[in-house]
């Protein structure tokens, strides 16, 4: 739990940093680098953790992950959209801040998981 915590924690400095020096063509391409890599990290971490989780069906939570993995894609491309559409922020050059957020609040639920999965 801790490297998946660490990793996530990295998506949402790379997407904040992603944020603030767009303009940059560089540190752009560093970031963006960073981003495959974080973002690429956090699907071993999550997967073994389902399997541990849910040690009596673990095909189906390994299914159930993935399935979640494609709903998140699917979920953050239209709340992309949402903020390019509507201008929230500045429009384009919001999006990385927006996946920023979502990401922070991920990682709100990943903490909040892990401290009733230790308590049930």
């Amino acid at each position: 739990m801790p490297s998946l915590i660490g990793i996530l924690v990295l998506l949402a400095a790379t997407l904040a940093l992603l944020g603030a020096l767009s303009l940059w063509k560089i540190a752009t391409l560093i970031l963006v680098f960073l981003l495959g890599v974080a973002a690429f990290g956090t699907v071993p971490g999550l997967q073994l953790h389902m399997l541990n989780t849910a040690r009596e069906a673990p095909t189906l939570a390994s299914t159930l992950n993935i399935a979640d993995f494609n709903l998140g894609n699917a979920l953050g491309a239209y709340l992309g959209g949402i903020v390019i559409d509507f201008g929230i922020g500045g429009g384009l050059r919001a999006v990385p801040w927006s996946a920023s957020l979502v990401t922070l609040i991920g990682i709100l639920f990943t903490l909040w998981g892990n401290r009733q999965s230790r308590r049930g």
